[in-house]
C-alpha cells in the first residue's frame, strides 16, 4: 500500500465501527460530534443488558464529564450502604460504608450496572449514527485510500476507516490481525454474573454489596431497582477447551459453588430462569500494534485488562475519546492512529499488569490469604491509602 496515499488527510471521514458496546458508543459520540459520517455494526439483535455491577471511575468518569452525561449516570447509579464481607455459610465478617471507600477517590465514582451505562451511551448516539443491529462483518480488504468490508447479510460497505470496537474475541482483529489465541491471556478464572428477576430474597438484604469468600471462590449478590437482584461469580479454574453452552456454564457454576451456604443455593437455582445469564473466562488482550493501515481497535478488542485489574468500562470510554481526539486533530490519518496507541498503550499496559498482580488478592486461595485481604480492606480508608490510591489511578492521557 502507498504510504503516500495513506497519510493523505482525509476530512468528513466515513468511518465504520464494528462493535455497539462501550468504547464503540463512545467513539461514535465523538467522532459524529466533529462532522464524521459514522456507521455502527452490531451483532447482538438489540441492545446488550446482561453483564454486571460496574465500579465507574478513573478516565472515564472524566470522559463523561466531557460528554455531559453526569446527571445520566447519576440516575443510574445505585448509593448503597456499604460492602458487606461474609464467610461461606453467609455470616458477616465485617463491612465498609460505602461513602468511605468513594473518598477514596475523591467522590468521583459510580455503581452501575454495564447495560445501564450502554444505554445511556446509545440514547446519545442511536439519532445521528446509523446503526445495525444483527450483522456481523465476513471479510476486510483494504486498498491504497479504502477499507471494503463484507457484511453477514452479504452486502460490500466502503469506508476510510474500520474499527474494531468488539470485544474481546474481535472479528475484526481475527480477520485483520491474526488468530485469538496470539493476542488473549487467559488469567486462570472464570466469571458469571445474571439478574434474578421479582426475587422473594430482596426483603432480606440491606441496599448492601455482599460478598462470600472461600478459597479460589466468591459469590456476591446485591439488590437493584425492580425488586430485582443482581449476582457475580468468580472462580479459579484451569482453562476449558471450549467455549461452555449455557446450559453447561450453569451447570459448571452449580458445581463450582455447591458448597456456600446462605441464600447461594437458592441463587444458582434461579439461574435457569434468567434471560441476561452472562459466562466467560477473565482474560487479557496483548498485541504488538492497534493499528494496520486503515483498521484500528479499541476497547477490549486491543486494551482488556479484566475485571481483576477494574476500570475496564473506564478506559473503554477513556479509548474511545482518545483515538477520536487524534482522529480529529490536524494530521494525517497514520499519525492520528500511532499517536493514539503512543498516547494510552503504556497506561492499559500498567493497569494490567496490576490486575494481574492483584489477582490472588481479588480472589485469595487459603483462608490466611482470606484473612489478610479482609485486614487490609478493613484499613483501606485510611489517608495513606487514599493517596496511594490515587496516585496509580489511571488519567486521561494528555
Amino acid at each position: 500500500m502507498s504510504q503516500k496515499k495513506l497519510d493523505k488527510v482525509v476530512e468528513n471521514m466515513k468511518v465504520m465501527i464494528v462493535g455497539g458496546g462501550i468504547a464503540g458508543l463512545t467513539l461514535a459520540y465523538w467522532l459524529n460530534k466533529n462532522g464524521n459520517d459514522v456507521k455502527i455494526i452490531e451483532k447482538a439483535p438489540e441492545l446488550r443488558t446482561e453483564g454486571y455491577m460496574l465500579d465507574f471511575f478513573g478516565p472515564g468518569y472524566d470522559v463523561a464529564e466531557k460528554m455531559g452525561i453526569m446527571r445520566k449516570l447519576s440516575d443510574i447509579h445505585y448509593p448503597i450502604s456499604g460492602l458487606k464481607f461474609l464467610n461461606e455459610n453467609g455470616k458477616v465478617k465485617f463491612d465498609l460504608p460505602y461513602q468511605s471507600l468513594r473518598a477514596l477517590l475523591d467522590n468521583r465514582h459510580f455503581n452501575f450496572m454495564r447495560g445501564d451505562l450502554e444505554r445511556v451511551l446509545y440514547d446519545l448516539v442511536k439519532d445521528s449514527v446509523e446503526i445495525k443491529f444483527g450483522m456481523t462483518v465476513d471479510d476486510v480488504y483494504q486498498d491504497d485510500q479504502h477499507v471494503h468490508v463484507t457484511l453477514s447479510d452479504g452486502s460490500v460497505e466502503t469506508s476510510d476507516l474500520l474499527v474494531g470496537a468488539d470485544g474481546i474475541r474481535s472479528k475484526v482483529r481475527s480477520l485483520v490481525f491474526g488468530d485469538h489465541k496470539n493476542y488473549i491471556k487467559y488469567m486462570g478464572y472464570y466469571t458469571a454474573a445474571y439478574v434474578i428477576e421479582n426475587s422473594g430474597m430482596y426483603k432480606e438484604l440491606s441496599d448492601a454489596f455482599y460478598s462470600l469468600s472461600s478459597p479460589d471462590l466468591q459469590a456476591s449478590v446485591y439488590p437493584i431497582r425492580g425488586n430485582r437482584l443482581a449476582t457475580f461469580y468468580l472462580y479459579k479454574a484451569p482453562k476449558k477447551d471450549k467455549h461452555l453452552s449455557g446450559a453447561a456454564a450453569k451447570d459448571e457454576l452449580k458445581a463450582q459453588f455447591k458448597q456456600m451456604g446462605w441464600i447461594v443455593p437458592e441463587m444458582l437455582d434461579k439461574a435457569g430462569t434468567s434471560n441476561d445469564f452472562y459466562f466467560d473466562e477473565v482474560s487479557q488482550v496483548e498485541i504488538p500494534h492497534w493499528s494496520k493501515d486503515r483498521v484500528v481497535l479499541v476497547g477490549d478488542a486491543c486494551q482488556a485488562v479484566s475485571l481483576l485489574a477494574g476500570q475496564g468500562a473506564s478506559l473503554a470510554m477513556t479509548g474511545g475519546y482518545v483515538l477520536a481526539r487524534n482522529l480529529c486533530k490536524d494530521q494525517d490519518v497514520q499519525q492520528a492512529l500511532l499517536q493514539y496507541e503512543e498516547d494510552l498503550k503504556p497506561q492499559i499496559e500498567k493497569t494490567q499488569e496490576s490486575g494481574r498482580k492483584f489477582a490472588r488478592y481479588f480472589l485469595p486461595d487459603t483462608r490466611l490469604r482470606i484473612f489478610i485481604r479482609d485486614v487490609t480492606m478493613r484499613i483501606s480508608v485510611l489517608p495513606v491509602i487514599r493517596k496511594f490510591v490515587n496516585m496509580n489511578r489511571a488519567r486521561i492521557p494528555k
